[in-house]
């Protein structure tokens, strides 16, 4: 396993169609949900209102809602039910020996070198 990746937790963890939260570096806080025995990994602020609450959002099939406004946002591409509008950063993730590891974006969402 190269360094890209993050060890974030079991797979017996994640509860089917309930998201949890975790911290994946100094700058992205993810959310990691079960549907139908598979697992995806999104960011866990909602590009609509940049709160930090997609953990606790609803699941219907592949979407998740985010609990504030109720923007739905498909778990596997991030993309809303229209196609248009913002979308929610999607993760990759490998399962080994029943551990979730989170890919690291290989880009920084802020960079403050001058």
């Amino acid at each position: 396993m190269n360094d890209n990746y993050k060890k974030i937790c079991k797979t017996s963890e994640i509860y089917n169609r309930k998201g949890k939260r975790f911290q994946l570096d100094d700058e992205n806080e993810i959310a990691v949900f079960k549907v139908n025995d598979e697992f995806y990994a999104v960011d866990n602020i909602c590009p609509h209102n940049h709160t930090s609450q997609m953990y606790d959002g609803y699941v219907e099939e592949m979407y998740v809602a985010c609990p504030v406004h109720g923007f739905q946002f498909h778990l596997e591409t991030g993309e809303q039910p229209t196609k248009m509008g913002c979308k929610l950063r999607t993760f990759e993730l490998k399962i080994i020996d029943e551990w979730i590891y989170v890919k690291r974006p290989e880009q920084k969402r802020f960079d403050f070198r001058f």
